[in-house]
């Protein structure tokens, strides 16, 4: 298999640098052929990665493209070969010497992503270090060297591990100007991480850092809601009662509350209380693209929702109607 293998991953790049017409048919014969042998991967993922470093699991990318009949754009044949690559147990300096054919600066560059994401699951910074200088440099409105592509993998792998000095070791070379959205997201991960492991304390002194700020304390408050720390969250806010943000609190505590539920944690039986604030809110707050008080009255809903009469009791009280449905269908 291993020779049926190699030869797709030549099919697959030369898609890629020329046509893959005619070309899907048999690849995705040898992916099917693929899934009746034995996994040699790793099994860390495959592609860079997306929200906070998540990336499709080997199983999950196999089963799509069983399902498909067609290859049909770069893209598509990029995830053909990381598969292929991940199928057959290529190590990383494989994978680098393969992909080095491919004339696609961009189609390599995603490749070596998947690479150094591979270095920074197992652990093997130094190793992931070395690879970095292998992206090409691309212009699309303007020229770009890319370096810092690998370098805000290594910001994940960090904000994951709530490892400060590390994070902040590498933080420049992420060019946070040019990336800003991506880099307040890792800060926004970096210290939930920390906070989940070092407690309230040294998480808001913390956020004192000159590269982060006060903003970053919901962070701090969302490592323990969405645990389920729903007695230790209260808590909290009595020890620091200028956390209490009219609108992010009630969020906070309803989260924690559900998932203390969900998780069977024996906590103070608060609904009413919750539920009567929740009806006293705002309308005009937002909760990403919805109102603060249906995601409240949801996640109350949901807390209770072996609880019938508690359960209709929220939805009756949300004024969404999909969200409404979304709680009677949950």
């Amino acid at each position: 298999m291993s020779a049926i293998i190699q030869h797709s991953v030549k099919l697959c790049i030369q898609a890629i640098n020329n046509s893959g017409d005619g070309l899907d048919a048999e690849v995705l014969d040898a992916i099917r052929s693929i899934a009746e042998l034995p996994y040699k991967g790793a099994g860390l993922g495959i592609g860079r990665g997306g929200y906070r470093g998540y990336r499709s699991s080997y199983e999950d990318l196999l089963k799509r493209f069983i399902e498909r009949k067609t290859i049909n754009n770069s893209l598509g044949w990029e995830s053909a070969l990381l598969l292929l690559y991940d199928a057959d147990g290529f190590s990383e300096s494989e994978i680098l010497s393969s992909a080095k054919s491919i004339e696609d600066d961009i189609i390599f560059n995603h490749i070596l992503e998947h690479i150094i994401s591979n270095l920074a699951a197992k652990n093997d910074i130094v190793t992931a270090l070395k690879f970095i200088p292998n992206f090409r440099t691309t212009t699309i409105f303007q020229e770009e060297n890319n370096l810092d592509n690998g370098y805000l993998i290594l910001l994940c792998h960090y904000a994951a591990q709530g490892d400060v000095v590390r994070f902040f070791d590498y933080f420049k070379l992420a060019e946070p100007r040019k990336n800003k959205a991506e880099i307040a997201e890792l800060k926004s991960y970096l210290v939930e991480s920390f906070a989940t492991k070092n407690g309230i304390a040294d998480a808001l002194k913390l956020c004192a850092h000159k590269n982060l700020g006060a903003k970053y304390h919901a962070d701090v408050l969302l490592a323990f809601a969405k645990v389920g720390k729903y007695t230790e969250l209260k808590s909290i806010f009595e020890e620091y009662p200028a956390l209490k943000q009219p609108e992010t609190e009630l969020g906070l505590l309803c989260t924690a509350y559900f998932q203390a539920k969900k998780n069977k944690f024996v906590v103070d039986d608060d609904f009413e209380s919750l539920f009567e604030r929740a009806l006293q809110l705002d309308r005009k707050i937002k909760y990403g693209d919805i109102k603060m008080q249906d995601a409240v009255l949801f996640d109350l809903g949901l807390a209770e929702f072996d609880n019938k009469e508690r359960r209709e009791k929220c939805r009756k009280a949300i004024k969404n109607n999909s969200i409404k449905k979304e709680l009677n269908d949950y």
